[in-house]
């Protein structure tokens, strides 16, 4: 089989780039502004189900996307050179992608116009459409019905997330594994008869 019925699903922060928010400080700015003792974990998602006013949310969110820009001006280019590049080289080959992430499309944009792949903007799913990775994962598996879809991620969230929606997951240990992982998936994708 060909590529053509597989579908590569990338995680953004520790998967296609490093992760360089401190999540442990983020989270306790976050129970300190919401006075809380919750492990917050996943933070994103637990922040979305917990029972708080919107305007409580929202000073969140506002915390969670400053760290999120500030993660893009501190992001040095040269240490993922290679993701972009294959990336890119997907794209070149006609293998359809998706970029699934926790952030906010606001800082998702301005990450992936850093990073020269602006091309992805409208094939990504972020917090601001599902802030629960199943639910990003099993809305993307509804646009490609009939297709093999391959997550690569990063967390145990993640791998669980994908067990519940039916998605192949690969896990890698930090973004310098993109490289192995999407040849991994592409070998999946071939060997499969789907």
């Amino acid at each position: 089989m060909g590529l053509d019925n597989c579908v590569l699903l990338i995680d953004v922060d520790g998967t296609l780039i490093p992760s360089s928010i401190d999540f442990d400080e983020l989270r306790e700015k976050v129970r300190r502004l919401l006075n809380i003792n919750h492990p917050l974990k996943p933070l994103g998602e637990s922040i979305a189900s917990l029972p708080l006013s919107d305007e409580l949310k929202s000073k969140a969110w506002d915390i969670i996307e400053k760290a999120e820009l500030d993660s893009i001006e501190s992001l040095d280019l040269n240490t993922i050179r290679d993701n972009i590049t294959l990336i890119r080289e997907l794209e070149e080959r006609g293998v359809k992608m998706y970029f699934v992430t926790m952030r906010s499309r606001r800082t998702l944009v301005k990450l992936l116009e850093k990073l020269g792949l602006s091309a992805f903007t409208d094939s990504s799913i972020t917090r601001d459409v599902y802030p629960y990775r199943r639910k990003q994962l099993e809305y993307i598996k509804s646009l490609n019905p009939n297709k093999l879809l391959v997550f690569i991620g990063d967390t145990v969230y993640d791998e669980k997330a994908a067990e519940q929606a039916g998605v192949v997951f690969i896990k890698v240990g930090n973004y310098r594994e993109l490289y192995t992982a999407v040849y991994k998936a592409i070998e999946l994708c071939r060997s499969l008869d789907y």
